[in-house]
């Protein structure tokens, strides 16, 4: 393979190193969009020749029977399958390293509906692997584990309504089982995104009764209904920055009061806290003797209850005074002699 110590100044020279299949890809891509590029836009915007294009376009179809159509209103390209893939995949070493660990993955998914769907997608790039491979498999498989929680099951069919429910804005009516009641009650819901927050799936809806966004878990919906009606998303709903600001599994869609939690951890546990992110607006102080002071905001302190209690007295509460009491009336509950 031939190095290059300097990057090409011109651009026609920079596209001239280009592979061809990337050059392929990036031809797949742009059809597949539907925008009906042409020789033309796509050499123009790879910076090859018109010619070079269109060998590429003759190569699709004869090599790999790809069912490009040229659209003469359009003036450009189009899939008349658009099931078709390109079927060529060069993968380097690093990447069938990657695509071994991510098959291995999936244990963290069994008894979700997208276990089976994620082992057919892996079955298929298996498929179009070479013959021979240069890291053998078994290394792979005998010397990485993923040992993360169990998820709770859920039902596929439920799994399927809620995804269509995103995918075209169907109003749904669904059951729900919430944690503080046995008794499953009905709600009308707006599904606007999926979630999988520390191993559970959660969706993020409006339901039609109440102002702000509500997070359900997945795997206490007892039925799950399409509806007939359509909807249109909040305006400003934002699910990755929602996300963000979360504590744990906790979502508080209304941004409402925050209050700021100090955390002080001995010196034994002080160094494996420093070294992970709890909140992203976190706070850490070092004292002299080795001790570290956790400062971050919540919504509601009796989100992180059960976090805090997980350190036990490796965890001190300075601030505020009603963390300190939820800790206490839990820490109560547990030791009451309940017999």
């Amino acid at each position: 393979m031939k190095r290059f110590g300097a990057e090409p100044k011109a651009s026609m020279a920079k596209a001239k190193f280009k592979p061809q299949f990337q050059r392929l890809v990036f031809i797949d891509r742009k059809i597949r969009a539907g925008r009906h590029p042409n020789c033309t836009t796509l050499s123009r915007e790879w910076q090859v020749s018109y010619k070079t294009i269109q060998r590429d376009i003759d190569y699709l179809k004869d090599a790999h029977n790809a069912p490009i159509e040229y659209d003469q209103a359009h003036r450009g390209f189009y899939y008349k399958d658009p099931t078709w893939f390109l079927p060529a995949v060069m993968l380097s070493e690093g990447d069938i390293f990657a695509l071994l660990i991510g098959s291995q993955a999936l244990q963290m998914y069994q008894g979700t509906p997208m276990a089976g769907e994620l082992k057919a997608i892996y079955a298929k790039l298996a498929q179009l692997l070479p013959e021979q491979i240069s890291v053998p498999p078994e290394l792979i498989f005998d010397r990485l584990s993923f040992l993360g929680a169990p998820c709770r099951p859920i039902n596929a069919d439920i799994w399927k309504s809620l995804v269509r429910g995103i995918l075209h804005q169907r109003v749904m009516w669904i059951e729900y089982t919430s944690p503080r009641s046995k008794a499953p009650k009905a709600h009308t819901i707006h599904p606007l995104h999926l979630a999988n927050i520390e191993g559970d799936w959660y969706i993020l809806a409006h339901e039609t009764r109440w102002k702000d966004i509500a997070q359900f878990a997945v795997s206490r919906i007892r039925q799950a209904e399409l509806q007939n009606a359509t909807f249109v998303p909040p305006k400003g709903f934002d699910a990755k920055r929602v996300l963000k600001d979360r504590f744990g599994k906790f979502i508080h869609m209304n941004g409402g009061d925050r209050t700021t939690v100090r955390l002080l951890f001995k010196p034994e546990i002080a160094s494996s806290i420093a070294e992970r992110t709890w909140h992203p607006k976190q706070k850490l102080k070092w004292r002299k003797d080795g001790s570290l002071e956790l400062l971050f905001p919540v919504v509601d302190v009796r989100d992180i209850v059960p976090w805090v209690l997980s350190f036990g007295s490796g965890a001190q509460i300075l601030s505020p005074g009603s963390l300190r009491k939820e800790i206490m009336q839990e820490a109560f509950e547990m030791i009451k002699d309940k017999r």
